[in-house]
């Protein structure tokens, strides 16, 4: 009872409905307002692969497709960096040693996976990895003099907020 009101509340709490109702669900995602609203959606996600995953784990082409989508994802951790930075023309705040580090993971990762004969996918998605940490290294170059770039918001119809509010 307790865990079922902890997650879920009472019905009439327009918190958690908000965004579904108002339809703007997958522009305010990231945007969560309680911790609530983030542990229900975490949850019914969890619950829904977890469902999804065990009904279809005897398909080979299942599997390898879940695999394949982890890895991409995986892979593109740092693509949303790379695009912020392109446009606020700047990467002030960004931690060098940070991607360096990623750089250097991601190139041993690499290394890994040829040395054990891995297979195509792993590399590639290696690769990506490896791109982006350098495009990321390089705007650290080209904009180097950008220092007075402002904030961007999230999405056009939201106002700038910080992470933790």
């Amino acid at each position: 009872m307790l865990f079922s009101f902890f997650f879920f509340g009472s019905l009439s709490d327009n918190k958690v409905k908000c965004c579904i109702r108002g339809g703007d669900f997958f522009g305010s995602f990231w945007a969560w307002q309680d911790l609530r609203s983030f542990l229900i959606t975490l949850t019914v996600f969890t619950s829904f692969w977890s469902l999804l995953t065990i009904a279809l784990i005897q398909f080979k082409w299942y599997v390898e497709t879940l695999g394949m989508v982890s890895l991409l994802v995986e892979a593109s951790l740092g693509a949303p960096q790379l695009i912020r930075n392109w446009q606020r023309k700047s990467t002030q705040g960004m931690s060098i040693p940070m991607v360096l580090a990623w750089l250097c993971g991601d190139l041993a990762k690499t290394a890994y996976f040829v040395a054990t004969g891995s297979p195509l996918q792993f590399w590639v998605c290696a690769i990506l990895q490896i791109s982006i940490d350098i495009f990321i290294l390089g705007q650290v170059f080209v904009y180097r003099n950008n220092t007075g770039a402002s904030e961007l918001p999230y999405n056009s119809n939201s106002p700038p907020h910080s992470v933790i509010d």
